[in-house]
């Protein structure tokens, strides 16, 4: 297997990313698992697209299967 040095073939912007710390703050799983995991606790959740409230929408059982934002409609499957 032939190991490839993307920092050398890069140009040196891209080079500058490939080495750049990582973000912080929310990660797009973050967000997502919060909100799957208030939706399952029979909690209102934060929207992901709006930050509007989103409630838990429920199929033929007692568990949540999703949620639905009441601002901008948006939905969780």
């Amino acid at each position: 297997m032939a190991v490839i040095d993307l920092q050398r073939m890069a140009t040196p912007r891209a080079a500058s990313f490939l080495r750049a710390s990582p973000r912080e703050g929310r990660t797009l799983e973050d967000v997502l698992s919060g909100a799957w995991e208030d939706l399952t606790a029979h909690r209102t959740a934060t929207c992901p697209i709006c930050d509007g409230a989103m409630e838990p929408r429920y199929g033929s059982g007692p568990s949540a299967v999703g949620g639905r934002c009441g601002g901008c409609r948006g939905e969780l499957a």
